[in-house]
């Protein structure tokens, strides 16, 4: 069956109404639900003072899914696939001006031969956030479609199954609130930078030691520092909380600072390092795992280049003895379904796609219709063909 029309979208679909109204005057008052990396660690790097970061970027992190590009990929008979990612309209202009027109009239079943395509289609202008991002939406349009004409769940065409259910960790500073919604594994994003000197550190200690004694040491707990720190301010941060027991600490340096990585890892050979939801194609993630400079890759699903990304990233992991957790692998139904059909993905993050406001339900987070929401302890992805999506055609018009 061949590709009739490859088409970047708008998401209008019909949103989920919020009915439980967040709670006021209680123990959580004035702490953050949702945790907001951009505006603590990089506002921590300079002195709390500046929230052009936080406004530039909000989207990433805004309550519920903004991820504002959908891509729907038609098949001759009229079945379809959605895939999304974010970026506007350059990436929409990608997707519609360099990828759709070379991929009209290709068999729907060529996944690895179409990402290889598109790769290359944009490689003269780089592996860039904006050309991964639009290979993914195409990419994950294409999975989508895949299992629906076949009738299977993405994860079982992938191999996978949803026997074993995956451990989950939620990613805010309120972990209160996190334990009350039945999280058992925490992650909390760094509030001081390195210009914040010795006292940063301290009070960065006094939050790790406060969580350490509400969760107790049967869970784990993780540190992200949001790409804000520098080498020696994250080697003396490793020592001072050796006593914590922190699973890992992620995204210490800037994205690109490979080198800087290789550097740090031979600072503190000891202490488990993650990153990579800011690596776009595959071979920054080659480079680190063939390097031993990374202990845990984390790609994100709708950035990286789409589901075919993740497939080659998890077997390099698992050829280098490295783990792979997808960035937010629990906020969307392809993250979901990754995650449980490759087995060399271990944890499952919910990060701002997932967690509600203070005393509002799960199941009243925005989401795309269809996708699964943590209960009891465990997501458990869909097993309708594709990704599961209860989406209408008509919900998707041309982006413009």
């Amino acid at each position: 069956m061949k590709i009739k029309s490859v088409k970047a979208v708008s998401n209008n679909y019909p949103r989920i109404p919020q009915k439980t109204k967040p709670r006021e005057n209680d123990k959580f008052a004035g702490k953050i639900a949702t945790g907001a990396p951009m505006s603590t660690s990089l506002g921590g790097r300079y002195f709390h003072k500046n929230d052009w970061w936080d406004k530039a970027l909000r989207k990433d992190i805004g309550a519920g899914i903004e991820r504002d590009v959908g891509c729907i990929i038609e098949a001759e008979d009229g079945s379809w696939g959605f895939g999304f990612s974010d970026r506007g309209r350059i990436t929409a202009s990608i997707i519609d001006d360099y990828l759709a027109p070379n991929l009209i009239g290709r068999s729907i079943f060529e996944t690895e031969k179409i990402y290889d395509m598109m790769t290359r289609i944009l490689s003269p202008i780089g592996s860039n956030s904006f050309s991964s991002r639009a290979i993914s939406a195409v990419d994950l349009a294409l999975w989508d479609l895949k299992g629906k004409v076949l009738e299977k769940p993405v994860y079982e065409l992938l191999g996978g199954s949803i026997i074993e259910k995956l451990p989950l960790y939620a990613s805010s500073n309120n972990t209160e609130w996190l334990k009350e919604l039945g999280f058992k594994n925490f992650k909390r994003f760094i509030s001081y930078g390195p210009r914040d000197g010795i006292d940063g550190l301290k009070k960065t200690e006094d939050e790790i030691a406060k969580t350490r004694d509400l969760i107790g040491y049967k869970s784990d707990l993780m540190l992200d520092c949001w790409l804000s720190m520098d080498i020696e301010t994250t080697v003396k941060l490793s020592q001072l909380l050796q006593p914590f027991k922190l699973k890992w600490i992620e995204d210490a340096l800037i994205s690109e600072s490979i080198n800087q990585y290789e550097i740090l890892r031979n600072r503190i050979p000891n202490e488990t390092l993650s990153t990579g939801e800011h690596w776009y194609g595959v071979y920054p993630f080659f480079h680190a795992a063939s390097k031993g400079i990374i202990d845990i890759l984390q790609p994100d699903i709708t950035w990286v280049g789409g589901l075919s990304a993740i497939i080659k990233i998890v077997h390099i992991a698992e050829a280098a003895g490295i783990d792979v957790i997808l960035h937010g692998g629990g906020g969307s139904a392809f993250g979901q379904h990754a995650s449980y059909g490759l087995t060399g993905i271990s944890m499952i993050e919910c990060s701002g796609p997932v967690i509600t406001p203070i005393g509002v339900p799960l199941e009243e987070k925005e989401r795309f219709p269809g996708t699964p929401v943590p209960k009891d302890g465990t997501i458990t992805p869909s097993d309708a063909p594709g990704f599961g999506l209860e989406i209408k055609r008509e919900w998707f018009p041309d982006f413009n």
